[in-house]
């Protein structure tokens, strides 16, 4: 049975010291390699489609606009929400506890690693908070999700929705300060900027999961549908803006490059490498590699406007990590998938 069609397997097995002895492991053993390249392709087809699609001027860069904010405020929010539509089990129960954990470890990593970095390259400038800010924050939901549900399948969604709760929390507080500290503005917090449409799904989806919530039959099959739409949307948006990605305007200090590798490839190698040696293998090891290597966050870009520090160098960082995305997420997929399994 193929990984993404295949229904959820409780992560006890991912814990197993022996998964090749699992029948059910030993049928992905002996399919996953194509499984996983034949998604990969997929996403690139994707991806290809926006950028034949810009190219051809069927689509425009306001277009790209709509859609992201099409996902981010309605199809994301929907795929959220059917991610946590499935029996409740105290196993589950345990496993968002487990999932949660780690999440917050992985931040707990990404914050340390963030604060250190700057000493590491000798960075002194104010640009030092955005640099900060991209290494912590990524962005995990607008292609974090797609990417999960593609390699790993809807049944995965739940445990990303768990993952993300860490970012949700942090990147308009903890972030917010990394940038404005540098530019001497002390960040304004609100509770506002914790609602948004993707966390207040997670908690409806979660308090329905818990209390086991029935829905309407065409009312949950019109979500589900909503939220399909996700993948394909998000990778033709991605496709879209390499296209009309300026090449020159990107190119910046050297520091730019070595965020970038960090962000992409380090970062990742780190968090799957940590993971590893704690015993996680299988998706859940995966998830959390994800995760840790999507492009830095237009809201990198966002927060270095609000605060007024090296709002170019902000740009520069997120148009070449989501430019070098398209080919480091599979990369890392393939890697993940022969090392973990």
């Amino acid at each position: 049975m193929c990984l993404s069609h295949s229904p959820y397997r409780p992560l006890r097995r991912v814990y197993a010291n022996n998964p090749v002895t699992d029948p059910a492991t030993n049928c992905i053993l002996t399919s996953m390699d194509t499984q996983v390249l034949g998604q990969v392709l997929v996403l690139f087809i994707l991806i290809a489609v926006g950028f034949i699609s810009f190219k051809l001027k069927i689509t425009t860069k306001e277009a790209a606009a709509y859609f992201s904010s099409f996902v981010m405020k309605l199809t994301l929010p929907c795929l959220i929400l059917y991610s946590f539509r499935r029996p409740f089990s105290r196993d589950l129960l345990g496993e968002a506890a487990i999932t949660l954990g780690i999440a917050f470890a992985v931040y707990g990593f990404l914050l340390l690693f963030a604060l250190a970095y700057p000493h590491a390259v000798r960075m002194k400038g104010p640009e030092r908070g955005i640099h900060r800010y991209a290494l912590f924050i990524s962005n995990s939901g607008f292609f974090g999700y797609p990417v999960i549900q593609a390699i790993l399948g809807s049944a995965y969604l739940f445990h990303a929705s768990l993952f993300n709760v860490p970012s949700n929390i942090l990147a308009f507080s903890v972030g917010a300060w990394l940038v404005a500290k540098e530019g001497g503005k002390a960040p304004a917090f609100s509770w506002k900027i914790f609602i948004t449409p993707a966390t207040v799904c997670t908690v409806i989806g979660f308090v329905m999961f818990v209390f086991s919530v029935p829905l309407p039959g065409p009312v949950d099959q019109g979500i589900s549908l909503a939220g399909n739409m996700t993948t394909p949307l998000s990778m033709v948006v991605l496709g879209i803006s390499i296209a009309q990605t300026n090449i020159k305007q990107i190119l910046g200090r050297w520091q730019v490059y070595v965020t970038v590798f960090a962000r992409l490839l380090l970062l990742p190698a780190l968090t799957g490498l940590a993971c590893y040696l704690a015993g996680l293998r299988g998706p859940l090891l995966m998830l959390s590699v994800i995760i840790a290597g999507m492009p830095a966050g237009s809201s990198t870009s966002i927060l270095a406007s609000l605060y007024n520090v090296a709002e170019e160098e902000a740009g520069s960082i997120v148009a070449l990590s989501m430019l070098l995305c398209a080919v480091t997420i599979p990369l890392m997929v393939v890697v993940v998938h022969l090392i973990g399994g």
